[in-house]
């Protein structure tokens, strides 16, 4: 019997061994399979965390010279694996849809605030936006009030936030967007970024006003730094 358990011990080492030695985990394997079906495909791992921003990454091509365009082209914003987050999320797909079309206003809107010019062909000097809501979590209102004012329901939220690591009833969203020539289809730049709303904010009594708040602050993040890369000037405010 010893023999016995020496042998079975030893068997179990072996494996353990074999599985901890060369080559990449089927974990490793799924990772690189899921990035690879991501809105950005490959090109996801080129990413690295934006300081002080996190979870935002980005990238950006050395090869990319502002100087070289002169007008932006927004593609129609889509909404990665529709079915799968209309069911994960249990908001409609319409009302997904209508998300994605916010968006594409809101980007076009954070152009032409600061007039800058729009395209409505791609073509030599023209850059390229195609963005993606790869994420939406609701926000339920209901619950999110009643866990902000009973002490029960405080009690619930906090152990809740502790096991997922958020507030369940705070709606949020994910995007990925790519910066591309529109003439060559070069990659120029990536972002990527998902937020996570705030409980005791206003735009959580909409299912998905913590999702609209995010895409309006993402849409004024790129006009931003469309000012700094471009030297435009905003519209003055009236």
């Amino acid at each position: 019997m010893r023999n016995l358990a020496r042998i079975v011990l030893s068997i179990l080492a072996l494996c353990l061994l074999l599985n901890s030695c060369g080559g990449k985990s089927s974990k490793d394997d799924d990772l690189a399979r899921t990035a690879e079906s991501g809105f950005l495909g490959k090109e996801e791992s080129l990413l690295a965390p934006v300081q002080g921003h996190e979870p935002m990454r980005a990238w950006r091509n050395p090869d990319f010279n502002p100087k070289n365009y002169k007008a932006i082209i927004v593609d129609q914003v889509q909404i990665w694996n529709l079915d799968e987050m209309a069911k994960d999320s249990g908001i409609k797909p319409d009302e997904l849809k209508a998300l994605a079309g916010f968006f594409q206003n809101s980007l076009a809107k954070a152009l032409s605030d600061i007039k800058f010019p729009l395209a409505d062909k791609p073509g030599p000097g023209v850059l390229r936006i195609s963005a993606a809501v790869t994420d939406v979590r609701p926000s339920n209102p209901v619950r999110n009030s009643i866990s902000s004012v009973l002490p029960v329901g405080i009690l619930l939220s906090l152990g809740e936030r502790a096991a997922i690591g958020r507030d369940p009833n705070v709606g949020g969203c994910s995007v990925a967007i790519r910066f591309s020539d529109a003439a060559s289809g070069k990659t120029m730049g990536l972002f990527s970024d998902d937020r996570q709303g705030d409980k005791y904010d206003s735009a959580n009594f909409s299912e998905t006003g913590q999702a609209e708040k995010a895409m309006t602050d993402w849409a004024a993040l790129i006009q931003r730094r469309i000012l700094v890369l471009w030297g435009s000037k905003p519209v003055a405010s009236k």
